[in-house]
């Protein structure tokens, strides 16, 4: 196993999940991991986002910077990950927020002017944890798959045909996630490695791109 691609959160948040109540009235362990692991380091880049964050593997660091991956399944828009991140930071700040969401708002049907609107009263919030921040683009479900027919791919469209002027108007940079070769998805909506090495590759890239040119 190769653990310089371990994310930051494994070694701490495996500490946090040995010590959280187990049952079935147990609250969700996600945000105690997400908030364990930013009390071990300053100034990181925290990936906010959905299942799509939350499954990729991340280097430790970019720009120098550690990154924290907070992405947690089913997040939309308006699930409260500003409250979320901002409780978790305990009143430090990141040196980047990057949020990727939109596929669970398109399996919800959430009209584009919804989730404009929920996008950037996130946004709004979330500057105050952190002086840059960018968004990514929404990956397109793959046809054919058993997934694929609860999200509607129009929506997803809407939505990345919005993005840029939510971008501008929120001072946040945007990360365009490049086409997707065949076969890159497991289920039409998560991502193989094959979908992930192109994912991160561009989300990484999005962050060099503001984060070093400021060092």
């Amino acid at each position: 196993m190769n653990w310089t691609r371990i994310g930051i959160v494994g070694f701490v948040g495996l500490c946090a999940w040995a010590a959280w109540p187990k049952g079935n009235d147990a609250a969700p362990p996600r945000p105690l991991l997400i908030k364990a692991a930013l009390k071990q380091v300053d100034d990181p880049v925290v990936i906010l986002g959905d299942s799509i964050v939350q499954r990729a593997i991340f280097p430790r660091a970019v720009c120098g910077r550690p990154i924290v991956n907070a992405g947690i399944d089913g997040s939309t828009t308006s699930s409260g990950l500003d409250a979320m991140l901002t409780k978790a930071l305990g009143g430090k700040q990141a040196a980047m927020v990057v949020v990727s969401l939109g596929l669970n708002d398109a399996g919800a049907r959430v009209n584009a002017d919804t989730f404009r609107t929920n996008y950037l009263a996130l946004l709004a919030t979330l500057k105050s944890t952190a002086p840059r921040l960018a968004i990514a683009t929404v990956t397109p479900v793959e046809a054919g798959k058993s997934d694929s027919a609860r999200i509607n791919d129009r929506a997803i469209d809407s939505y990345n045909a919005l993005l840029p002027s939510i971008a501008g108007d929120a001072g946040a940079s945007l990360v365009t996630i490049p086409p997707m070769p065949a076969k890159y998805t497991t289920d039409s909506v998560h991502l193989n490695d094959a979908g992930y090495a192109i994912w991160t590759k561009a989300v990484l890239g999005g962050v060099s791109d503001v984060l070093c040119k400021g060092k």
